[in-house]
């Protein structure tokens, strides 16, 4: 290893002595018979706890009393039921990555619906149908941008009034910002272009079904259910925009689907600062890990530890709350 990368490494990592670092030695040390501890373990012990010193604080402020509630917790779950494609969750990922879309891009898209009927002259028009061509090809977010300025730029000198300009500019801007966000933006579009989909306002009812769950328990499945049944018309036209297989556009289907959305948008912003703290927790379960070696090699009923030994780990509360989230 080069020295310059060696200077990289955490200092528990780095060479010692010779070529071994020191978690290397420091296992060598603890597997070998001793009467008392070794200094060298000692000193080892000593310097991963002030890393979890350092680390416990960091978890308590990231902590929040909703991460431990029956509805984040159930929220947590069918997050990762989705993400694994697991039981009933299964074959479902990328259809509700749609449907999310759907509901966050619904006033872009009814943006572009508005524009589309209310400003019709013979190079908009001509601008629309590139808009089809253009999706029809699937490009990249990148080159969907690219050809879009493009085209903008030899379609506004031919436009003749400024109401005109504005709002085909508009509608540049609003395609771009839908390219932007997610490319799965562009798909839907092209989901809804395909199928010649020319009343939105379903949009506006799966977003307001949407904000009508927020307000309802949302652990309660049954519940759902009964709302998609109520609509299910909707959902039905929904799910062949979205190319939804008939094997999976149960009732029960589009109820995971939308209690999992509903889900999503009520716990957006804490879910980031949850994320954030398992990313501190498992950074901190490596030293904790290294802790607990050392002092189950040498325990009090065989040798005499320093104080240091017998202090609580920091941190360990949150360890023992969110152990189930962290890798085994």
């Amino acid at each position: 290893m080069k020295e310059s990368e060696t200077n990289q490494q955490p200092w528990w990592n780095r060479p010692l002595w010779g070529d071994k670092t020191m978690l290397e030695k420091i296992e060598e040390v603890i597997h070998k018979p001793h009467e008392q501890i070794p200094p060298e373990v000692v000193e080892h012990h000593e310097r991963v706890m002030g890393e979890l010193r350092i680390l416990a604080p960091i978890a308590k402020a990231l902590d929040n009393s909703q991460f431990i509630e029956p509805e984040f917790v159930g929220f947590i779950k069918i997050s990762q039921l989705f993400a694994l494609e697991m039981g009933e969750y299964k074959g479902l990922r990328n259809y509700v990555a749609l449907f999310w879309v759907a509901i966050e891009a619904k006033n872009a898209f009814l943006k572009l619906e508005q524009i589309e009927l209310s400003y019709r002259s013979t190079k908009q028009q001509q601008f629309y149908d590139f808009l089809l061509e253009e999706l029809e090809k699937h490009p990249s977010s990148e080159d969907f941008i690219t050809d879009l300025k493009k085209k903008l730029h030899e379609i506004v000198p031919d436009i003749k009034t400024e109401e005109g300009i504005m709002a085909i500019t508009t509608y540049g801007t609003t395609l771009e910002s839908i390219a932007r966000q997610d490319e799965l933006g562009l798909k839907l579009l092209y989901l809804f272009k395909k199928y010649r989909v020319e009343d939105l306002s379903l949009l506006r009812v799966m977003s307001d079904m949407v904000a009508y769950l927020l307000r309802k328990n949302l652990q309660d499945f049954n519940d759902v259910v009964t709302l998609v049944k109520a609509n299910r018309n909707g959902f039905e036209q929904l799910g062949k925009i979205i190319e939804l297989p008939i094997t999976q556009s149960t009732d029960e289907d589009y109820a995971r689907m939308i209690q999992y959305i509903a889900l999503k948008q009520k716990y957006q912003a804490i879910y980031v600062q949850f994320q954030r703290l398992l990313e501190v927790m498992i950074q901190w379960n490596r030293f904790y890990q290294i802790i607990k070696e050392i002092r189950s090699h040498y325990p009090p009923s065989e040798f005499d530890q320093p104080p240091e030994f017998q202090k609580p780990i920091p941190g360990e509360e949150f360890y023992f709350r969110y152990e189930n989230y962290l890798p085994r």
